[in-house]
């Protein structure tokens, strides 16, 4: 962006580009701080992955569950997939409704795993919010989920499909 079309930002607009920019920012460096934490035993799309069976509802996956969720192509899903599975973090059952799709669920050994992780980072979060008080953190939560829950649940609107409609 210019120096001349930042000027001519409006100040709910320059707004706007500061907390979006600095969302992004901080994905960026939690993302790094977590895959050092993690390290190379289990990698962030794996942790992701793991972290995604252990938290969200139903128990049994299959890939494209997972490409929808983690907004990914599914070869790259079913990449990860394949190193859990080997890992023996997920179990792989073929489907009986359809034999060209395999169900995905977590095992035991995932579970621990994935507690494992948490563990490992653990140490980086506390230290992150080492000046925060409880109440910093809830004054936190509020706006970051409510964020977080309009992103999840408008994946697939954009403004200018908005835009569009509104023109018609």
């Amino acid at each position: 962006m210019s120096e001349s079309e930042h000027q001519s930002l409006l100040e709910r607009e320059r707004l706007l580009w500061e907390l979006l920019t600095s969302v992004g920012i901080c994905a960026q460096l939690l993302a790094t701080r977590a895959g050092e934490a993690l390290g190379p035993d289990l990698p962030a799309p794996q942790f992701t992955m793991l972290n995604h069976f252990v938290r969200v509802p139903p128990p049994v996956k299959t890939v494209g569950d997972m490409s929808r969720a983690f907004q990914s192509p599914q070869p790259g899903v079913t990449k990860t997939a394949r190193k859990l599975i080997d890992k023996g973090f997920l179990a792989s059952a073929d489907d009986p409704e359809d034999g060209r799709r395999k169900l995905l669920s977590i095992t035991d050994a995932g579970r621990a795993a994935h507690m494992q992780a948490l563990i490992r980072l653990k140490p980086d979060a506390e230290f992150i919010f080492a000046d925060w008080s409880d109440t910093d953190l809830e004054a936190l939560r509020g706006p970051l989920f409510r964020l977080k829950f309009w992103l999840d649940g408008n994946r697939h609107s954009r403004a200018t499909d908005h835009t569009a409609q509104s023109k018609s």
